[in-house]
């Protein structure tokens, strides 16, 4: 099944009367079919009546007189002659194209077929105009590639989709898999290292050397590279690693660089995953460093391709059915909202909302127009998609009341802290996408890169929050390995639970987040190693510190302290009992403790009537403890920053007892 396209090519040639000798050419990279084509070619030819040739030019000499003797032609009847792997005569090239197929018969037929394409020279010799043809054999289509894995599986096998997936259409990757062991009840089916091995080493062939195949591994792990990005892992020979990447037949040449076949791409990654976890992890974040440094100094159109790269590369080795992260693809076009395009998002929005949920679109379009990006097909011209970002840098009464999605988000970071002067709230109010649109993959990778530029650019991000419609589970499934939390509660629009998705940037900076899906695309959502424990968030020392001045502050207020990031660390959420009494009495024994320096008593007496006792200002508690307040301000700094440290030792502690016994990092 499958090449109708390249079938009808050679019948029509076959059919051809003028007398020509119609020359095509098949390239593509190993295993992608080009033999099995040869031999359907060969059956039709010899149906007809016609005589064949066959040449595999990997059992000649690149002789002249040996080509001549394989190919067997005498006499004036015409032929059909099929060159199988024509790369290897490239040094008759010229005699083949210039002297051997001028004097074949008229009414032969010449197919030649290699991994790489024909030279320029064929398509500017104009004694050849008319009568070659060139065919680039790509993947099969997803009927076709499940009737081959079907017809490769001696048996019953589990998980197709999983198999169709990684094969993505390659013929010898489609045999393989089929082949491949079922995975153990419940598990995901992954291919194994015998099959990854095996695949690679007929496809890739002989690679030059370990910098190669590094190269190699770099340009699999992301969705495109360039020279650029070779230039941080290999300064001094970017250039020659490119530009030997460049002439591979399972490299393809794209506007943002190259990139492998899918399969190609698939199968290295894996195989270094597995043989090699450590150089996995860094190379892993060598490339997602370079790449916010794209997303926050270089001009739109390249941040956001390479924002578009961070979600592709974090979500490595995951299946988000729902999103294409192919940054190249053409079927949609994305643009800025204007004046001209208010008629046509009204239209969009009430027939995708209802009128409620076109009022608040109204709304803010005309509050934070520059929040609003537009996506059309390029087919039709017609729009597919409307993406709402707002920034808030502060709480405007209007907006809370005419937005109930805004006014549950204010009540939410409001009951954690104040929103601190300076700092914004980044609001993804809107990701609309048409129902049933060919377009949906494309439009929602477009929208997440749109998003991800916006948070890695954003300079004081205090909160991010996500408005989700009730049924956009592939959304939630995303956020939710991003690290955003659910809000307990949504605002209910058009009859619809809208539910919330929240990050605190105050107790992880973007930079520690960064790591943290690092951790996430290598390990899962759980600790490696651990089973059972529960849910813990890593923070920096110094958003540790920060959490630490919060807990005392909102010491009498419960819920704020129900909100601090200190629940979810190490040394609390892992101890037996409740988080909240763990917090609190391992605060109490901090602050206690500073009595084990005689010469901070003073310390804290200043800590625990500001804090734990509560209820007066400082001034008042600087006055009852006979202190001028320069004097007192002066001891709670010292006696907060103890309280932090003996706290931090705690949470250092607890860390080094969670060993990574194990993990599976396939």
């Amino acid at each position: 099944m499958g090449r109708e396209d390249e079938l009808e090519a050679f019948r029509a040639a076959l059919d051809d009367s003028s007398g020509a000798v119609p020359v095509l050419t098949l390239y593509g990279p190993s295993g992608i079919g080009k033999t099995a084509l040869l031999r359907r070619f060969a059956l039709e030819a010899a149906q007809r009546g016609r005589t064949v040739t066959e040449v595999d030019a990997e059992l000649i000499e690149p002789t002249e007189q040996a080509f001549r003797a394989a190919a067997g032609f005498t006499g004036t009847a015409p032929q059909v002659l099929l060159v199988d792997a024509v790369d290897r005569l490239e040094p008759l090239a010229g005699w083949i194209r210039d002297q051997f197929l001028p004097r074949l018969p008229p009414g032969s037929v010449v197919v030649l077929a290699g991994r790489r394409p024909p030279s320029l020279s064929w398509q500017a010799d104009l004694s050849w105009d008319g009568t070659f043809r060139v065919h680039r054999l790509s993947g099969l289509s997803r009927s076709q590639s499940a009737h081959l894995l079907r017809d490769s599986t001696p048996g019953r096998v589990t998980d197709r989709p999983a198999r169709l997936a990684f094969a993505d259409g390659h013929p010898l990757a489609l045999r393989l898999v089929g082949q491949d062991r079922d995975t153990p009840s419940g598990g995901d089916w992954r291919p194994s290292p015998e099959v990854v091995q095996d695949f690679l080493e007929r496809v890739l062939g002989p690679v030059p050397s370990a910098t190669h195949r590094q190269a190699l591994e770099i340009c699999a792990h992301v969705p495109d590279t360039t020279e650029d990005l070779l230039r941080v892992f290999r300064p001094d020979d970017a250039h020659e690693l490119f530009g030997w990447i460049r002439q591979q037949p399972y490299a393809l040449s794209r506007r943002s660089g190259l990139r492998l076949l899918p399969v190609v791409a698939e199968a290295l990654d894996r195989d270094l995953r597995w043989r090699a976890p450590d150089a996995y992890l860094s190379l892993h974040k060598t490339v997602r460093t370079y790449l916010q440094h794209l997303v926050r100094n270089r001009p739109e159109p390249t941040s956001l391709r390479a924002a578009g790269a961070f979600n592709y590369i974090q979500t490595r080795g995951r299946r988000f059915p729902g999103f294409d992260w192919d940054e190249d693809d053409d079927t949609v076009d994305e643009t800025p909202y204007g004046a001209d395009d208010d008629r046509a998002v009204r239209d969009f929005a009430h027939r995708e909302l209802g009128p409620e949920g076109a009022a608040a679109v109204d709304f803010w379009l005309h509050r934070q127009p520059a929040g609003f990006r537009l996506y059309r097909s390029v087919r039709t011209g017609d729009l597919v998609g409307i993406l709402g970002v707002l920034t808030l840098d502060r709480w405007d009464a209007v907006e809370t009341v005419v937005d109930p999605v805004v006014a549950v988000a204010r009540d939410h970071i409001e009951a954690c802290r104040e929103l601190r002067p300076g700092h914004q709230v980044h609001l993804v109010r809107f990701a609309l996408v048409r129902r049933r649109a060919p377009e949906l993959p494309t439009v929602s990778a477009r929208m997440a890169a749109c998003v991800t530029r916006k948070l890695l650019r954003l300079n004081q991000p205090e909160w991010s929050v996500h408005a989700v419609s009730g049924v956009d589970e592939r959304s939630v499934r995303l956020l939710e390995f991003a690290d955003f939390r659910q809000l307990p509660s949504g605002p209910l629009l058009a009859e619809q639970r809208v539910r919330l998705f929240a990050r605190d940037w105050g107790t992880n900076r973007i930079d520690e987040w960064g790591d943290l899906l690092d951790d996430r695309m290598f390990f899962g959502l759980r600790t490696p190693g651990v089973a059972g424990l529960p849910r813990t968030t890593v923070l920096s020392r110094a958003s540790f510190d920060r959490a630490v001045h919060d807990a005392l502050r909102d010491w009498h207020q419960r819920e704020r302290l129900a909100a601090n990031p200190l629940l979810h660390a190490s040394f609390v959420a892992r101890r037996p009992g409740a988080p909240e009494a763990n917090l609190r009495q391992l605060i109490v024994r901090a602050v206690e403790a500073i009595d084990e320096d005689p010469k901070a008593k003073i310390q804290r007496a200043v800590v625990w009537a500001t804090y734990v006792e509560g209820g007066s200002t400082q001034q008042t508690v600087a006055r009852e403890l006979s202190l001028s307040f320069s004097t007192y301000r002066r001891y709670l700094k010292r006696g907060i920053e103890r309280v932090c440290w003996h706290l931090w030792e705690q949470e250092v502690t607890y860390g080094a007892q969670v060993a990574v016994s194990r993990f599976d990092p396939t």
